[in-house]
């Protein structure tokens, strides 16, 4: 492994060799991790307090999400060409490649559940859907606490730990599964409730997607160290 000085990151540090430029992908990853956790938290949270400004707020800082994903797409297209890594370490690279991507598809699930909660606030402003409310709450609570572990595990190289992760992803199925059916008897019940459990079927899928984001960070570490 070669020791020369490279660049790093869009900031112009530098870094040394090879295990530098993993080094920066890793922080790089982990800093996107944070904010979509953070960005799926508001988002859940401007929906059941019915909060308009901090829903257009988690919208506006939807940028930091894209931009840090293209970031890193950059920074592993450059690296790939400066290095040219083959085997083992060429695996590495597309796996943290392919976690950067699952961590900016979490970040279009708070995207996509904020929109709807300015379409439910615009179009329903009175609906009362409090019952349901703590089924999403419920929902996005194991989907961030798995992805946060996720995150962990690839941090620490946990193999086992991902491993174990992965196996969680069928909990917020089932979770996801329950609260469908919860939803059907509501508009069994009271069909005039259709519109807006529709809108709420979206959020509690986008959230169990966020969980199969997580899975896939997971199921992306023990490639991470395979040798």
């Amino acid at each position: 492994m070669d020791a020369r000085v490279t660049t790093g990151g869009p900031d112009g540090h530098t870094v040394r060799g090879y295990d530098g430029d993993l080094l920066y992908l890793r922080m790089q990853v982990l800093e996107l991790g944070g904010y979509a956790i953070e960005q799926v938290t508001r988002a859940v949270e401007a929906l059941v307090e019915g909060r308009d400004s901090l829903a257009r707020a988690v919208l506006a800082r939807h940028e930091k999400v894209r931009s840090g994903h293209a970031a890193i797409e950059d920074y592993v297209v450059g690296l790939l060409a400066r290095r040219a890594p083959v085997a083992s370490d060429l695996r590495s690279i597309l796996a943290i490649a392919r976690i950067a991507t699952d961590l900016e598809r979490v970040g279009n699930a708070a995207r996509k559940i904020t929109r709807i909660t300015l379409d439910l606030r615009r179009d329903a402003p009175d609906a009362r859907l409090g019952p349901f409310y703590r089924d999403v709450r419920r929902i996005a609570g194991h989907a961030t606490a798995m992805l946060r572990d996720a995150l962990d595990c690839f941090d620490r190289g946990d193999v086992a730990g991902a491993e174990a992760v992965v196996e969680r992803d069928a909990e917020i199925d089932a979770e996801f599964r329950l609260a469908l059916r919860d939803l059907v008897t509501h508009v069994v019940e009271d069909a005039r409730h259709l519109p807006v459990t529709i809108h709420t079927v979206f959020v509690i899928k986008a959230l169990e997607r966020v969980g199969d984001h997580a899975r896939n960070v997971a199921a992306a570490v023990p490639r991470l160290h395979r040798r």
